[in-house]
């Protein structure tokens, strides 16, 4: 195994210095960095990208436009591959329009879309930004242009089998009346107004050059505490990947951390992960619902892995309102290292939608393929809540970077073994991230909408016309994703081809 010192990693979209430079010249270009003066950076570039925790909540139900918007810097923005500023910073925003679906009369989806103004730093003067929302990280609404999109309430698999589907074979062009009585007295129907609860992330991406103050601090990195020399040799039999109880290889692992488990379980609480339920009747209805009505499901139980044929002492998960996205991490139990210090080793993976798979005989969830920004992110929430006293890292280059997982799906990673030393902390007082019901309007308000957005879309959707339209769409997206997946599969089989080694009297060499 090979030693250095972890650099802060890219958020997802942007490339990785590490696989452009590789293990050494990252570690000489972070040792450059510490050692330089803060002035060497002096604008951040229109289209870099941070990421803000919010701390009030806002909804497109009742934002006005102008509404102050609170949030701080969960992830700083970098210049020349280094954070700028500390996290933690507060950020100042504003709601620039908000439309809400209300009754249903007039919109069927609601909007909001919040522009972020200023970055106040301390013992410095306060940074003026443009940056608008790129993504909101594990939810179901999308962003187009920086507007947060919410989802149409009839657009559920009860919906989808109901309004369209059923109208394939039939030339009527008009609802069935009996189907839509059914439908009104037993919706499968989630929220459609838009919600971003306090403590909820967003990436945010600039969409206009800022300077940056010549007296501006540069933010420390602290060196691991521990000797990593010794630890990479008490990891030496470490596995790689964890298996299903089939023996498949499943995910990677990536993490190995260093604290008492009352630390782990500090830190992880603290930072939002929640520990998930054990597979049970109720957690497979509770995980059935939550996909029906495309709602958040924080606790749901995970499939069952193994590493040296043992199943995780401790498996936590962070989503935001989506069953299909969440990110989750397996921890097992290791021997204490040299200074006695408990070891536990993780595999971290973020899971991107979730389907019906005939293949697998039941529900499947779609992974990231970039195990670096699933490790990014954890790091970054523990970082947050002030729960880790240092980060390293442990290369292990003989591992592959492109492999599969027990689905088929892609992985690709550097073979990096992230370590974090925790130390003891303690939740938020504010309790970011408590969960909170949201309820807008009265009980007979909401049923009343339920109704109108039901008929309205059976008026509009339950016909030949609109299923053959809504068949051809989802028909053009599968063979989009099986035609990226097949070319995922191509690049996994080149990369697990041996080198072919050719010998001429003149040179020796690999074959290109």
């Amino acid at each position: 195994m090979q030693l250095h010192f972890k650099n802060l990693r890219p958020r997802r979209g942007q490339s990785s210095p590490r696989n452009e430079l590789g293990h050494v010249r990252a570690l000489f270009l972070l040792l450059f960095c510490l050692g330089r003066p803060a002035s060497a950076c002096t604008e951040l570039a229109a289209g870099t990208r941070f990421w803000v925790r919010l701390t009030s909540p806002i909804s497109s139900y009742s934002a006005r436009r102008g509404m102050d918007v609170h949030g701080f810097l969960l992830d700083p923005p970098e210049c020349e591959n280094s954070p700028v500023l500390p996290i933690k910073i507060p950020v100042e925003g504003r709601v620039v329009s908000a439309h809400r679906v209300g009754l249903g009369l007039w919109h069927e989806t609601a909007s909001l879309e919040l522009e972020f103004t200023r970055l106040l730093p301390p013992e410095t003067p306060p940074i003026e930004i443009r940056a608008r929302v790129r993504l909101v990280e594990n939810a179901r609404e999308e962003v187009k242009k920086g507007v947060i999109h919410g989802i149409r309430a009839t657009d559920t698999p009860q919906g989808t089998i109901s309004s369209r589907l059923k109208y394939m074979p039939s030339l009527h062009l008009y609802p069935d009346p009996f189907l839509l009585g059914y439908k009104l007295l037993f919706p499968v129907f989630p929220e459609p107004e838009i919600y971003l609860e306090t403590g909820a992330d967003l990436e945010l991406e600039l969409s206009h050059p800022v300077p940056l103050p010549a007296d501006l601090p540069f933010p420390a990195i602290s060196p691991p505490q521990g000797n990593l020399q010794e630890l990479a040799e008490d990891l030496a039999g470490l596995p790689e990947r964890t298996f299903t109880p089939k023996g498949k290889e499943a995910d990677v692992v990536n993490f190995v951390f260093s604290g008492s488990d009352a630390q782990i379980e500090q830190a992880f609480t603290a930072a939002g992960w929640r520990q998930s339920d054990r597979v049970s009747r109720r957690s497979v209805r509770h995980s059935l619902y939550a996909f029906l009505i495309k709602d958040g499901y924080p606790t749901a139980p995970m499939s069952p892995q193994l590493l040296e044929n043992r199943a995780p002492e401790l498996a936590f998960e962070k989503t935001f309102d989506s069953y299909e996205k969440r990110d989750h991490l397996r921890i097992w139990s290791l021997p204490p290292g040299h200074d006695g210090e408990p070891l536990w080793a993780g595999a971290a993976v973020r899971e991107t939608g979730a389907t019906l798979s005939l293949t697998h005989k039941g529900f499947m969830h779609h992974v990231s393929p970039s195990l670096l920004d699933e490790q990014h992110i954890v790091v970054r929430d523990l970082q947050a809540v002030d729960c880790v006293d240092s980060v390293g890292a442990i290369a292990r280059p003989e591992m592959g970077h492109v492999i599969l997982n027990a689905t088929g799906e892609i992985f690709r990673t550097d073979g990096t073994l992230t370590v974090v030393y925790l130390k003891s902390c303690a939740p938020d007082p504010r309790d970011l991230h408590a969960q909170k019901s949201y309820h807008p309007g009265s009980r007979p308000f909401r049923t009343a909408r339920k109704w109108i957005l039901t008929v309205r879309s059976d008026l509009w959707r339950a016909n030949i016309i609109y299923s053959g339209f809504d068949l051809t769409r989802d028909t053009v997206q599968a063979v989009h994703r099986n035609s990226l997946h097949r070319a995922d599969l191509e690049l996994y089989r080149q990369s697990s081809q041996p080198s072919v080694v050719v010998e001429s009297p003149a040179t020796t060499g690999p074959s290109e």
